[in-house]
């Protein structure tokens, strides 16, 4: 009877591991993405009416989503990164990750669907533009911002990796976005002068401002998605993990391994293992022991580890069947 208690009820206490939360980081670059996209998107507004440059009403059409998203990215910078307790098993990082999937929409949703519509309207019929030098004044201040909140974000982005050791999406938009915007910036002061000689400059650049704002968000999009469908771990690691665990004596099967991911290539993963019925409390308790240890040494990509104990059944090669579904898995991602 004491033995099966054991595997019925056994849950090793180091399994609450994750009760150990991390400290709150308060990043400066949110705040200072929101204030820079009003300034920014005022100046460029103000550019584009008076120049009546596509290009340049483009990039403001972009700002003004800039604009809209930095006060997502400041929420749910706020809401993930606040001091986490311990009833979040796994903390409130995924608050970042459906954020910037929010953002990524938005803006392929709205803005490029505004860009293009601008676009489709300058090819029908291009603008003289006017203004030339007042444009390029506002689009350089404008600019010089960008430049300004892309450096603190890049210094926060780092700090981010450094005490949580992955990066974060919001943060890497602020970083992405401003890059654009330089970008866009760049393209917008070279366009004003060459446009008042050749219109033709001014629908070229929209077009290819647009295509960039639409590579942009596609990777911040798929990016988030890995992490909100609970993407499984990748076979090869799954299998190294089941392997380690059989190559300890006390392990007579595997039953089940189900896994995944909470941070970006980094999973949690739930074993079910059949272990010898003579063991007693103290040495199951050392033999998961073990068993975690050996995984978290050799699979580096496992950050939460659980191993459930179980009796024997009458099928001693489970593992076997888990093994070649996961080769199987692997060879159909490697024809693909």
């Amino acid at each position: 009877m004491r033995k099966s208690r054991i595997f019925k009820a056994y849950k090793h206490p180091q399994d609450i591991e994750f009760l150990v939360r991390c400290p709150a980081i308060d990043l400066k670059s949110p705040a200072i993405a929101f204030l820079s996209n009003v300034a920014v998107f005022i100046l460029k507004l103000f550019a584009a009416l008076f120049t009546t440059s596509k290009a340049v009403f483009v990039e403001a059409l972009r700002s003004f989503g800039d604009l809209l998203n930095s006060a997502l990215v400041y929420t749910g910078s706020r809401i993930a990164l606040k001091h986490e307790e311990g009833f979040d098993p796994f903390g409130k990082a995924m608050y970042l990750y459906v954020f910037s999937f929010a953002i990524g929409l938005l803006v392929l949703g709205s803005l490029v669907a505004l860009g293009i519509f601008q676009t489709i309207s300058a090819l029908k019929s291009s603008s003289t533009i006017l203004n030339t030098s007042l444009g390029i004044g506002l689009v350089s201040v404008a600019l010089a911002l960008d430049i300004l909140s892309m450096v603190i974000a890049y210094r926060d982005e780092k700090r981010f990796f450094r005490e949580r050791g992955y990066g974060n999406p919001l943060i890497k938009y602020i970083v992405f976005e401003n890059i654009y915007d330089i970008v866009g910036g760049l393209t917008a002061l070279a366009t004003l002068p060459l446009s008042h000689v050749y219109p033709v400059v001014d629908v070229i650049a929209s077009l290819a401002l647009n295509a960039m704002l639409v590579v942009c968000m596609v990777r911040i999009v798929l990016e988030s998605v890995e992490i909100l469908v609970y993407r499984a771990a990748p076979a090869y690691d799954i299998a190294r993990a089941v392997k380690i665990a059989l190559s300890n004596p006390a392990v007579r099967d595997v039953n089940t391994v189900k896994t995944f991911a909470i941070e970006p290539k980094k999973y949690a993963m739930f074993m079910d293992v059949e272990l010898a019925p003579e063991l007693s409390m103290d040495e199951v308790d050392q033999v998961i022991e073990e068993i975690k240890s050996e995984i978290a040494r050799h699979v580096k990509s496992f950050t939460y580890i659980h191993i459930e104990p179980r009796k024997p059944d009458r099928d001693v090669h489970t593992h076997k069947k888990i093994l070649e579904l996961l080769a199987r898995r692997r060879a159909l991602r490697r024809a693909f």
